[in-house]
This record gives structure tokens, C-alpha cells and sequence, in this order.
């Protein structure tokens, strides 16, 4: 893909002109929330067509959903909603217990649904005590990590204390040994579409990765952008000429380098998984990144030209360029565009943005939209959560739902519109569209988000309500909706401090049709 409407390039190479505001942002909003991440870890409807508005009044679910309950220490579990399930619903499926590996932590984050086969993969984060091997064991001197985390993937059916058939991670970080597979502190998963044609009849899921801190990739050796004359992955004290390093210079042709992002972003091929742990599995499209930082060397003196090995970190996405800022949930639209939601600057007063990567990127890859950064609309997120994306055949006319559990609202946005590869941005900086918020909504902390592929309705879970709400009269402007259904009821429902919800979000037809999810 190489050319879009309009004439707007999908080619990475103009965007990358950008690079030297990228990376200074990076590096301010970096410094501030490193610490932070280290030691906390009247519009259109969409039901059914974005056309023509569809009332639903019925007193249960339109689809069967599957939510991820945080829980409280140790009691993270799974649970499946059936289509038809009403207020007061027990879920058919509930997964918890020692096997399912939920309770190692304080519990998974967001959770997606294959629509190749129904497997379900969820996030968690933390392995607290080291009971799944992912984390630093309790009364080790001088050993304070809590671990990278890891994914796990659950087969269709699976019920109360059930074992993952897979497990992502890297057991035994913590004791210095290389991170394979590039998870750490995961967050969110979303399954790309596999009729989509970038990897035709394939279950990839693709995870977000708080950590770790990286400059750049090690491609930007390969492209030559940071060797020889000017600044390279090291520094040279300064940055010259034409085609300037791309993962250091903080400046316009000259100035320091500096530079880094929080977060990766691992994508795995389920073909190539073992059933359990996969310790030594590497990402797709592996593209390592470094964590070494930048520094001068004095004029005259050889730079390097790789990373030092103890410094390289596994990733499918990652290095200056990305403009990741602690990734923490994602989802895939029909044509492969894979959306992600930062917000790790927002504990210390930053921005929390929407990063766009092009279908089938990987690499130190400039993102194709930034949302909330900057342009018309910078500042729209007070703290950005979950993400659902309703697309067609033409990617151009998406439209993303992302929620707010800093203001309790559902922000409405098209993606795709402003600032498409002009100056100054060389980005789409988008155009909020809608809003849904206010006293009716319900919403209470809203962190997961789906919307059904078929139906058109939009699944939300409140946090801190413990709440399932189905929202079904709604449009692209938002406003004050009340919820057509609300599943509650901890004794009945089994909803803990609930993060993610997650249903097939793609079929195959090739007819367009409304699709997003987690």
C-alpha cells in the first residue's frame, strides 16, 4: 500500500522528516514519567450501518463478550457474557484459579477474542510474588522487581481453572537474563484482522509494553542514517546534513542527541507458539530496539555502529520514532491500521495520546495519525484508556471510541483528517467528532471497550462500578446516552474491578461492515 485518497502518501519515508520534534517531545515527556513507571506500574449510528440509526430495546446482550477482571491481590479471572444475558446475568464461562495464572498478580488488563477461532489473549502485567516465574521472588535480598509480566492465550471454552494453552513472556529477567521475547509490563492485546490480507489466514496479536525505556532500533544502523557523518545511535555531538540520524537529533540539522520513548510493541504469529511457556520465542518481524542511551563522543573519536548485546530489547515496534509514551491498550482495524493508546505522561501532567501504525509495520516505524498530541485535537484526553475502532473497506473513513477514566467520557474521533503528511506535523492529527458523557451514561472510570462487529453496539466496563454496560442509541456526536443495558451485581455477574471487554471484532465477508474492540 502505497498510495492513499487524496493523494496522501502511506510511504513512511516523507513522515520521517519529523523525527527531530519526535524525539525531543520524546525525551521531555520520557524524563518526567520513567520514575513514575518504574515504582507504579446528531451524527450517525452505529448500529449496524453508520447510516441509518437502529433502536435495540431488548433486555439482553447483543453479543457474547468476554471481560477480564482485575480484581483484587491475587484474584484476577475471566468471564464470558453470552449474547442474550440480561441485568442481573451469571456468566457462562469463569476462569480463575492457580492454573489460569490470573491471580499471580494484582490481575489481567485488557483482553482480545481471535476471529479466526474464538482463543482469548489478556495482559497481565505483573507477576507479584513470582508464582509464575515472571517476577522477583518474595525475601530475596536486595531484589525489589516485580517482573516483566507476560501474556497468556486461553482456548475457546475454557472454564474455571483452566491453564492458558500459551504463555509470552521471559521467565527469570529479573535475574538478568535477556528478555526473548521483549514482553514487559504489558497492558493491552488486540488480534489483528486475519482477512485482511497482510497475513492472510494467520492469528496475530499484537501486545502493548510498558517498558522498557529505548532510543532507537537497531535497523537505523542498517539504513545508514545513523553511521558515518553526523549524529548515530551513540552521538557524535552533533547532527548535519541531509538525511540526519533518525533516532537521536533533537534539533533541525544541528543540536544534541537525545531522545527516547517508553514502550514496545511485540507482535506473535499463534502458528508459531508452544503450547505452554514460550521463553525463547521472539516477536514477529523482530526488530530489536536499544536501551542505551545517547551520549556525545568527542569529536574525531570512532562512533559504534551497533548496539552493545547486553542493551538490545526484542520488539516488532519500537525506537525514537514511534512516539510510544507507555503503551497500554491497542486494537486493529479491518485494513490492518494498528491503533495504540499512550498515557504514561499523564501521571505527571503530560498529554495521553492515540498513536497510528500503518498495516504491517514494524521497526523504528513513524507513526501514520498521532490523536490528542497536537493540531485541533491536542489536549482532547484527560487520561485515555481503552480503544474500540469501527472501519470498512476504506480505512479513511474510521472512526475510533476512545475511553477517558479521567473525565468518565467515551470520545468520538476521526483519524485519518488533518495534517496528513503537510507540515508541520506530517501526520493526521484527526478531528474529535462526538463526545458520550454526562449523568445518564453511566460510565464510572470506563476502562475496556468493544464494538460488536454485527450489532453495533458498544460494550463498556466501569472499573469502578463493577458494571457491564451495552450502549445501542447512540451517534457519531455523542452526548448524554443512557446505557440499553447494565449487567451488575458482584454476587450474580462475578465482575471484580473489571479492565477489559472483548468479542470477535472481523469476518471475512468483503462487504464493508462496522468492526473495533479491544
Amino acid at each position: 500500500m502505497t498510495q492513499g485518497r487524496d493523494g496522501i502518501s502511506l510511504a513512511p519515508t516523507a513522515s520521517r522528516r519529523l523525527v527531530e520534534g519526535a524525539c525531543r517531545l520524546s525525551f521531555v515527556a520520557a524524563t518526567l514519567v520513567i520514575a513514575a513507571l518504574v515504582a507504579g506500574s446528531a451524527g450517525t449510528s452505529y448500529a449496524k450501518s453508520k447510516k441509518q440509526a437502529k433502536h435495540h430495546n431488548g433486555p439482553g446482550l447483543l453479543d457474547t463478550v468476554v471481560v477480564s477482571n482485575y480484581g483484587v491481590a491475587f484474584g484476577g479471572s475471566l468471564e464470558t457474557f453470552l449474547a442474550g444475558a440480561g441485568r442481573n446475568a451469571k456468566p457462562d464461562l469463569y476462569v480463575h484459579g492457580t492454573n489460569t495464572l490470573l491471580g499471580s498478580g494484582t490481575g489481567p488488563e485488557f483482553d482480545a477474542v481471535s476471529s479466526l477461532d474464538a482463543h482469548v489473549a489478556l495482559a497481565t502485567p505483573i507477576d507479584l510474588l513470582d508464582l509464575a516465574g515472571f517476577g522477583a521472588p518474595a525475601g530475596v535480598p536486595g531484589v525489589v522487581a516485580a517482573g516483566t509480566g507476560f501474556a497468556e492465550i486461553f482456548g475457546p471454552g475454557s472454564d474455571k481453572n483452566s491453564p492458558p494453552e500459551n504463555v509470552i513472556g521471559t521467565r527469570n529477567v529479573a535475574f538478568g537474563f535477556p528478555n526473548t521475547s521483549g514482553v514487559n509490563t504489558p497492558q493491552g492485546v488486540a488480534f489483528e484482522d486475519p482477512f485482511d490480507g497482510i497475513n492472510p489466514g494467520h492469528d496475530i496479536v499484537a501486545i502493548t509494553n510498558t517498558l522498557p525505556t529505548n532510543f532507537f532500533s537497531t535497523e537505523d544502523f542498517l539504513d545508514g542514517t545513523n553511521g558515518g557523518a553526523g549524529c548515530n545511535a551513540f552521538g557524535s555531538g552533533t547532527c548535519t546534513g541531509p538525511g540526519t540520524p533518525m533516532a537521536c537529533c533533537t534539533g533541525a540539522g544541528t543540536g544534541t542527541c537525545a531522545g527516547m520513548v517508553v514502550g514496545t510493541i511485540t507482535e506473535f504469529d499463534r502458528d508459531t507458539l508452544a503450547p505452554g511457556f514460550n521463553d525463547g520465542v521472539a516477536p514477529f518481524n523482530n526488530t530489536p530496539v536499544c536501551t542505551v542511551p545517547a551520549v556525545d563522543i568527542p569529536p574525531g573519536t570512532e562512533p559504534p555502529t551497533s548496539c552493545p548485546d547486553a542493551d538490545l530489547y526484542n520488539a516488532t515496534i519500537g525506537g525514537c520514532l514511534t512516539f510510544l509514551l507507555g503503551p497500554v491498550a491497542d486494537a486493529y482495524d479491518s485494513t490492518g491500521f494498528l491503533f495504540v493508546v499512550n498515557e504514561a505522561a499523564v501521571a505527571q501532567g503530560g498529554p495521553g495520546f492515540v498513536t497510528v501504525y500503518e498495516p504491517g509495520a514494524s521497526g523504528d516505524s513513524f507513526p501514520f495519525a498521532v490523536v490528542g498530541l497536537t493540531g485541533t485535537t491536542a489536549g482532547a484526553f484527560v487520561d485515555p484508556s481503552g480503544i474500540a475502532v469501527a472501519s470498512d473497506s476504506d480505512f479513511f473513513d474510521d472512526i475510533i471510541f476512545v475511553n477517558d477514566v479521567g473525565d468518565n467520557s467515551i470520545k468520538i474521533f476521526e483519524p485519518f483528517v488533518n495534517g496528513c503528511e503537510s507540515p508541520p506535523d506530517f501526520f493526521c492529527t484527526g478531528e474529535q467528532i462526538g463526545e458520550i458523557s454526562g449523568g445518564s451514561t453511566k460510565l464510572k472510570r470506563p476502562e475496556g471497550i468493544a464494538l460488536g462487529v454485527e450489532s453495533g453496539a458498544l460494550y463498556v466496563v466501569n472499573n469502578d462500578t463493577s458494571t457491564l454496560t451495552m450502549y445501542t442509541d447512540f451517534t457519531e456526536s455523542g452526548g448524554d446516552i443512557a446505557p440499553t443495558l447494565t449487567i451488575t451485581g458482584r454476587q450474580s455477574s462475578k465482575l471484580n474491578f473489571p479492565v477489559g471487554v472483548a468479542l470477535p471484532e472481523f469476518t471475512p465477508s468483503a462487504s464493508p461492515s462496522d468492526s473495533g474492540g479491544e
